[in-house]
């Protein structure tokens, strides 16, 4: 999911205190969320016809919004960098970025993942594990990174942008992780 990865450029530089990049990337990052649902009334239209798939089409509907709800997560991220301009302690810097690198690969498993659904259920499976793994770090980068924004951001509105910020990309990530667990359920209800 390109979503993804320009949700990361966008947060990387503004980490690093370059707000005009990020506003451009965060631009970019909402223009692919805007295609993102062209693509999802296109699916809706293929699903509707006589064209067969694999899925049922309340699976097909299921796996349709389940993209979408990761690519607004993902807005969601994006315009709270538009909102203000904070600078992030160094103490906090390379760990949201850590998160925001993380979740880049998350993005290359989820596409990977529903290209593997239409093809190959085994390595979807393999494509789930990976999204839950990186998830899980992502977790554990989230509560070592709240607890130095306590230790560091003293301004209340520093920390506050902080804690959101960190916050929102933990539910881009966790989202992901919900769609990869109930595309295993769908794996075995076609498998089994």
């Amino acid at each position: 999911m390109d979503a993804f990865a320009s949700m990361k450029d966008a947060v990387t530089v503004y980490v690093d205190g370059n707000f005009s990049k990020a506003h451009e990337y965060a631009k970019n990052t909402i223009e692919l969320e805007k295609m993102q649902d062209r693509v999802k009334e296109e699916i809706f239209e293929r699903m509707f016809s006589r064209e067969t798939m694999v899925f049922s089409r309340s699976d097909r509907i299921q796996i349709i919004e389940n993209i979408d709800k990761i690519t607004d997560k993902i807005e969601i991220v994006v315009r709270k960098l538009g909102l203000h301009e904070v600078e992030i302690d160094n103490n906090l810097r390379d760990g949201i970025k850590e998160i925001a690198e993380l979740s880049s690969q998350i993005g290359i498993q989820v596409h990977d993942m529903v290209v593997n659904l239409l093809t190959d259920f085994e390595k979807a499976k393999g494509n789930i594990i990976l999204i839950t793994n990186l998830r899980r770090e992502v977790r554990e980068k989230q509560w070592n990174l709240q607890k130095l924004n306590y230790d560091y951001q003293t301004d209340f509105q520093a920390f506050r942008y902080t804690e959101t910020l960190i916050k929102y990309l933990m539910e881009a990530a966790d989202r992901a992780e919900i769609f990869a667990d109930r595309m295993f359920i769908l794996i075995h209800k076609y498998t089994s």
